[in-house]
């Protein structure tokens, strides 16, 4: 049967008009979402002025009292910005307790190193400048690192032994792992003969440069659903995260795919002497469980294990509560 001209710009017409409708439907749901009004407002915070030990510029926001008597510093992961930890932000600023958030190098507003050096020691050399422009002398903070930020700080003790005890009165580990992070992934699961073209599939994948579209549409809200969230995360969580994500430079997400592709930290995981508290989330596709179990193995000093269930890897938006709350006991108890 031959298909004519007439025919293929209806069936066009169609397939345009059905996304026009999911991208309607998709904005209406997330406009009706309660958590909508409070993930799109964007928390205020004092701008700090601190460059990384290569003299790259990192955008640091600091929340809360500047004499507070105690510090918590927020470490985001790969594609994010600081401000993923807007729910955490604004539960635990106040006069009692100063909050430092800050992009990480080449993400939101820090600056693009030149030449690009994304591994995971310029990472724990960005987490140092700051510690070391934002704590003064006797003082210690309580550090939470998500996915990539979870890695920095762990690769940051592993680089100056004793350092982690004299800065860190605790830290939290939040959706991240140290090694086999490809290989534990539930993402594109294979028999074991087909596990070494996976693993050569997903590295070629985290440390593609492909372009992103701008604005949200219906498949990338559904692939940032499916990759980074869970099927029970609300239209506003999805939403929130999708916006951060597509806002992530294209040549800074390969590279830094590329650092996590090869990542191997556990030599470091001893020098990590603090009060340490693991958080994973049941159906987290990018950290499996098993890390927490394998990080609850290695770490010195764990005082909690946690693994959310009905949850993916951003447990810090669609389940903040079970993020900040451990952070809270961190500094009532230790900081």
């Amino acid at each position: 049967m031959r298909v004519t001209r007439a025919y293929r710009l209806g069936l066009a017409a169609t397939a345009l008009g059905a996304w026009f409708m999911q991208l309607a439907a998709d904005r209406r749901a997330i406009r009706a979402d309660p958590r909508d009004r409070e993930l799109r407002v964007a928390v205020s915070g004092k701008a700090l002025a601190v460059a990384s030990s290569d003299g790259t510029p990192l955008h640091v926001l600091q929340f809360g009292s500047p004499d507070a008597p105690a510090t918590v510093v927020l470490v985001h992961g790969w594609t994010c910005a600081a401000r993923i930890w807007t729910a955490q932000i604004r539960a635990l600023a106040g006069p009692g307790l100063r909050v430092i958030a800050y992009d990480l190098r080449g993400h939101g507003k820090s600056g693009r190193p030149d030449p690009a050096d994304y591994s995971i020691d310029a990472h724990a050399a960005d987490l140092d400048a700051v510690l070391d422009a934002v704590l003064h002398d006797g003082q210690r903070a309580v550090v939470a690192g998500h996915s990539l930020g979870g890695m920095a700080i762990v690769a940051w003790a592993g680089r100056h032994p004793g350092k982690a005890k004299r800065l860190l009165a605790g830290a939290a580990l939040v959706n991240t792992g140290m090694d086999g992070l490809i290989a534990e992934s539930p993402l594109l699961r294979a028999p074991g003969r087909l596990s070494r073209p996976r693993h050569v599939l997903l590295s070629l994948v985290l440390g593609a440069a492909m372009p992103l579209p701008k604005g949200s549409t219906p498949l990338s809200h559904r692939v940032i659903r499916w990759v980074a969230l869970s099927r029970s995360a609300s239209p506003a969580e999805i939403a929130f995260c999708e916006r951060i994500v597509l806002g992530c430079n294209r040549d800074v997400r390969a590279l830094c795919g590329d650092t996590l592709s090869g990542l191997d930290l556990y030599q470091s995981i001893a020098s990590l002497d603090v009060p340490t508290v693991i958080i994973g989330s049941e159906d987290d596709m990018l950290t499996a469980p098993s890390h927490v179990r394998r990080l609850a193995d290695a770490l010195p000093h764990v005082v909690q294990e946690i693994i959310v269930p009905d949850c993916g890897h951003m447990t810090l938006v669609s389940r903040s509560e079970a993020v900040t709350e451990p952070i809270r006991r961190l500094v009532r108890d230790h900081g």
